[in-house]
């Protein structure tokens, strides 16, 4: 008797232990944010992760405008907060998110800003504190050499010297967020260096800072290790370092500023000798490679090297995108209606190219396609084989003010509504806009990931396929 009710009291306190494991397994973070002003647009959380900033989606404000993300994530980390759809290529709110944290934040909006003004977060913890204090002052000392070259070799001697006396200041009882901060702070560092000879513009074959004057400014960047240094993944602008680094070596080389843009990048993957980073960079290109052959070609002789279950999982994913939706493969025969609420579906279009544009209201670079599009439609309205459709995915619940908007707008080509998590964006997995596809005249994929109106390559491919019968 006194064996079985010692069975019972250490199965009770067995099962209350596994309760208590469970509840801490589900114990997540949440963000909850109003914003003031415009309530329009979305709120987009971004993730610091291996070198640059992930967008992990965006939610819209309700009519007080008010929302929140739930965070599931193993580790405590950076987050960014940022208007969806907007054209700043700066991350200016930053947050340290802790695993179990609750946290508000105010985001403050004028209408025609192309980020939120200010950001304030409640209850700021220490790192949050002392990640805006150095974000602030590195996006303020790139507004204040941007177009000043000459002076800017002096300007980094002092902000060097700023982000020392930074890390001796700001020490807290986080082991881990002060080993990552270091790691960020000196990744930023070389970044600066290294954008300062390309004049800060990602577009790698652009003017270059060529003058032997001043060669020995950017002689650190000759360290090879540099590229293989995990510290790099601890800054959003770490894939950015990558490039400029591989970049500078070549023109060092070769000495032809033309060519830097159009090397593969497969090309730089031996250079790297640490299987993280390497990793890293190859996952970070994923977003380029457009064709199946591109993958196989530049990604699987590397396969091994993404070794962890997130990497493979990326792989497989990206392989089935390419492999499933490849060139030839039957579309999704949607059905979605217009403005006039007359349904639309891919047979519909049967015996004519078809170009969808995936859009939004919010998404300021959509909104700068459409005039684009509507020239490029306005190229063949003499064939009756084309036909060029946008696809709003602002959501069925919208139907009233997408409507108001599209014919505000004045948009000539057929507009159709649809859910953000449902039908093409779903099927086709489109996690960001604008996103063009396109099919032939039997409803078959010519890509589901075309260059965007703006880009050269677009008409080319219209051309090819109306070639095709």
């Amino acid at each position: 008797m006194k064996i079985n009710k010692k069975i019972s009291v250490i199965g009770i306190v067995l099962c209350f232990l596994g309760q208590v494991d469970c509840f801490a397994q589900s114990i997540k973070s949440r963000l909850d944010f109003t914003v003031n002003g415009p309530k329009e647009s979305g709120v987009n959380l971004y993730r610091l992760k291996d070198g640059k900033a992930i967008s992990l989606g965006f939610q819209r404000p309700d009519k007080d405008g008010k929302g929140g993300f739930d965070i599931d994530e193993k580790k405590e980390g950076i987050y960014f907060i940022a208007k969806a759809g907007g054209k700043g290529t700066d991350y200016k709110n930053v947050l340290y998110i802790k695993k179990g944290d609750q946290q508000r934040i105010d985001l403050f909006l004028d209408r025609y800003a192309v980020d939120y003004d200010s950001c304030i977060v409640r209850k700021p913890n220490s790192e949050t504190k002392i990640l805006q204090s150095w974000t602030n002052r590195f996006n303020q000392y790139c507004k204040d050499i941007y177009g000043k070259q000459s002076e800017s070799y002096a300007a980094y001697e002092g902000f060097q010297a700023f982000a020392k006396q930074f890390l001796e200041k700001n020490r807290t009882n986080n082991a881990y967020f002060n080993t990552w901060l270091t790691d960020k702070v000196q990744t930023d560092l070389i970044y600066l260096r290294a954008a300062n000879f390309f004049h800060f513009v990602k577009r790698l074959n652009g003017s270059l800072d060529t003058d032997a004057s001043v060669a020995h400014f950017y002689q650190p960047l000759l360290t090879q290790d540099l590229v293989s240094n995990p510290a790099v993944l601890r800054s959003e602008h770490g894939q950015d370092l990558l490039n400029y680094l591989f970049a500078f070596w070549r023109f060092r080389r070769d000495n032809n500023a033309a060519a830097l843009a159009t090397i593969p990048f497969s090309e730089h993957i031996p250079l790297i000798h640490n299987d993280q980073v390497k990793a890293a960079y190859i996952i970070s290109k994923f977003s380029q490679i457009r064709r199946y052959e591109d993958f196989k070609q530049q990604v699987e002789p590397y396969k091994a090297v993404l070794s962890s279950e997130e990497d493979q999982l990326a792989y497989q994913k990206k392989y089935e995108e390419l492999y499933l939706f490849a060139k030839g493969t039957r579309g999704y025969n949607f059905n979605l209606k217009d403005v006039h609420d007359k349904t639309y579906t891919l047979d519909s279009f049967k015996g004519k190219v078809l170009v969808l544009d995936m859009w939004a209201m919010w998404c300021a670079p959509c909104l700068a396609e459409k005039p684009v599009m509507e020239k490029i439609a306005e190229g063949y309205k003499d064939r009756n084989d084309i036909a060029f459709v946008g696809v709003s995915v602002d959501g069925l619940n919208r139907r009233d003010v997408w409507k108001n908007f599209v014919e505000k707008r004045g948009f000539t080509t057929i507009e159709l509504l649809s859910n953000a998590t449902e039908s093409i964006q779903k099927y086709y997995r489109i996690e960001g806009i604008p996103r063009f596809l396109i099919f032939d005249r039997t409803g078959k994929i010519v890509t589901v990931d075309a260059p965007r109106p703006s880009e050269v390559g677009f008409k080319k491919i219209l051309d090819q396929a109306l070639a095709e019968h």
